[in-house]
């Protein structure tokens, strides 16, 4: 509604007969028909009668959105006949509120009510609320005709709680019964940036998985008001019996805004550990455990230990196994749960049974695993022949189950073939000779060579790898020198080293972006994207390193000794047996199965013993061969 002032701030309107005469500070004056005066008390002087409405309180003023105006908006009514003026009692004055955008209401939701003046011509209205709108508007006391001066008020947001804020006290962590080292605090700010005191906030604990705590004196609520620095600081918070996350919500009546408090309490020190469903099982040599080894860590109150530290032992000596990328040993923390589990385990070459002992610090009786490693029926797994081909020294090939007979080198060399490697198809593969001449057979490529190129060699070639799709390949020397050619990038060498032992093989990552180079003494030398997971360089090898095979994924690799040891590195690096009793020897190779999960280890005379899930050998042997190399 728009207010009959025009929206003018103006202190006075004086009218008589309806027509404005002037303007006086603070009051509106009207004249009034001689009729009216018998509304009011009557005055001894003589002369027309007239009515002053007068604005005694209430103008101007403010008020937080949404609450009372502290002042009650109040006029006096007064008669005035010639010289003489008195309270005119009994009239009713109504109160209009005119809205402009910003508003008001007065008690009971009307913006217009009636109010009878009393004995001294005073009128006050009830109280009145600022709506949710800021700004300024007017309300007008009006008695029949006449009217005040408008009172002039406004709402505001300064002193409204607009955000609650977490101060300090969030993301930490309680031992079971302890208390917090903090309290929780948050801020309370005005929409203007500036504190809100006074104002009741409420502490609230939220539990979702049982974990939960208390405050000193108040249970899982509490409520503190906030200081003159708009700070609201919790009671003492302790710790649940239940380990695990949890939070505490602060808010405040009526705003929107809630702050969070992220919590946890942490179990208590390890009192149980208890071996999972895989404590008694048996597999044959090199092969892994059909169940993994697993332990569960609770405290006193059974809640389970997150990041506890489990030590998984297996003997070292007779039948035993070994740990994917470990060995003997496996550190492994607790997750969640508190289950802690080891990495693959594979038994060793030997027969019989054993214990696996899992402990943590602070336990004295360890968690135990009755295993038993059986025998073979074969050295390699039972089934169809392997899929894969070996190369001798003179360019031979042998090849065992599906794969193709694709070509031998037929004309005698003075120059060794010293490696293979075959296409992703399986439809193809290339020799390289010490000297680096390179031979394709099948639809693999030549795509170049160091003797090709006529380079001049410093160390003989010793191994060769393919990219993942098969356009291009890797040559590498034994004094660390990579040759590469196609599509295969140089992702750096160990040529400019000293080196204390020679290399002796290359493995390339699934993705074609890193290799690795091992040298005798089973040093890996990594580049790209071919992370390190571990060598032998520093152990007393009885036989040197001959061969390096990866495992799935690029996340490991084997190495092979010329005695037929093998030792695995890496997560999915499992060692599924050695070769050891292979005859005759040495071992030249290890070639891994296609997917990784297994592989051959091939002695000189072509003998190949498959372990994991590599299929029985179908190649032929002969003790005139020299096998140097293999691909699957």
């Amino acid at each position: 509604m728009r207010s009959p002032l025009l929206g003018r701030a103006i202190s006075a309107l004086v009218l008589v007969g309806a027509v404005p005469i002037g303007l006086s500070t603070g009051v509106a004056v009207l004249s009034a028909a001689p009729a009216l005066a018998a509304a009011g008390q009557e005055c001894t002087g003589t002369g027309p009668a007239s009515f002053v409405l007068t604005d005694l309180a209430g103008t101007p003023q403010s008020a937080k959105v949404g609450t009372a105006f502290t002042t009650p908006l109040e006029v006096q009514v007064t008669e005035s006949v010639g010289t003489s003026s008195c309270p005119a009692v009994n009239v009713s004055v109504e109160f209009t509120v005119y809205n402009t955008g910003a508003g008001a209401s007065f008690d009971g939701g009307s913006n217009v009510v009636s109010v009878e003046a009393d004995s001294s011509g005073t009128a006050t209205a009830p109280t009145l609320y600022a709506d949710d709108v800021t700004g300024s508007f007017t309300v007008v006391a009006s008695f029949d005709n006449y009217v005040s001066a408008p009172f002039e008020l406004s709402n505001t947001t300064v002193g409204v709680v607009n955000t609650v804020t977490v101060t300090s006290g969030s993301g930490q962590s309680a031992p079971i019964g302890d208390a917090f080292a903090e309290p929780l605090v948050v801020t309370l700010d005005d929409a203007y940036g500036d504190p809100v005191a006074g104002t009741t906030v409420g502490f609230d604990v939220v539990s979702t998985t049982g974990a939960g705590a208390s405050f000193a004196g108040a249970g899982s609520s509490a409520s503190v008001q906030t200081g003159e620095n708009g700070v609201a600081t919790s009671p003492t918070l302790t710790a649940a019996t239940t380990a695990g996350a949890f939070t505490v919500t602060a808010s405040v009546a009526g705003v929107n805004s809630v702050a969070t408090f992220d919590l946890t309490v942490q179990a208590g020190a390890a009192a149980n550990l208890t071996a999972g469903v895989g404590a008694s099982q048996s597999t044959e040599l090199g092969t892994d455990f059909a169940v993994p080894l697993a332990v569960t860590v609770t405290d006193t109150d059974a809640n389970p230990l997150v990041g506890a530290t489990v030590t998984f032992s297996a003997p070292r000596t007779g039948a035993s196994g070994v740990f994917a990328g470990a060995g003997a040993t496996a550190t492994v923390l607790t997750n969640t749960d508190g289950v802690a589990t080891a990495p693959n385990f594979s038994a060793n070459d030997r027969t019989g049974g054993y214990i696996v002992m899992a402990s943590v610090a602070g336990l004295t009786t360890p968690a135990t695993f009755a295993l038993v490693n059986e025998a073979r029926p074969s050295a390699s797994a039972p089934g169809v022949d392997g899929s894969y081909w070996l190369v001798t020294s003179t360019g031979k090939i042998l090849r065992s189950g599906a794969v193709p007979g694709l070509g031998s080198i037929s004309t005698k060399s003075t120059e060794p073939v010293v490696g293979i490697a075959a296409t992703p198809d399986d439809q193809g593969y290339w020799l390289v000779t010490s000297t680096g001449v390179v031979r394709a057979f099948g639809n693999a490529v030549n795509y170049g060579s160091p003797s090709k190129s006529k380079l001049h060699l410093s160390k003989p070639i010793v191994g060769i790898a393919a990219t993942v799709d098969g356009k291009g390949y890797w040559l590498v020397a034994s004094g660390g020198d990579i040759y590469h050619y196609g599509d295969a990038a140089s992702h750096g060498s160990p040529a400019q080293l000293h080196l204390s032992k020679p290399i002796v093989g290359i493995a390339a990552t699934p993705d074609g972006k890193g290799y690795w180079l091992v040298a005798s003494d089973g040093g890996i030398f990594n580049y790209g994207d071919a992370a390190y997971y571990g060598s032998t360089s520093s152990r007393h090898l009885s036989k040197a390193i001959v061969g390096i095979a990866p495992a799935s994924g690029g996340k490991g690799y084997w190495l092979v000794a010329a005695n037929g040891s093998v030792y695995a590195f890496g997560p999915r690096a499992t060692n599924y047996g050695s070769g050891t009793g292979l005859s005759p020897q040495p071992v030249k190779a290890i070639v891994a199965t296609v997917d990784g999960a297994g592989y051959w280890v091939v002695s000189a005379n072509g003998t190949a013993a498959g372990f994991g899930n590599a299929g029985a050998q179908g190649s032929a042997t002969s003790a005139k061969y020299t096998v140097v190399g293999g691909a699957a």
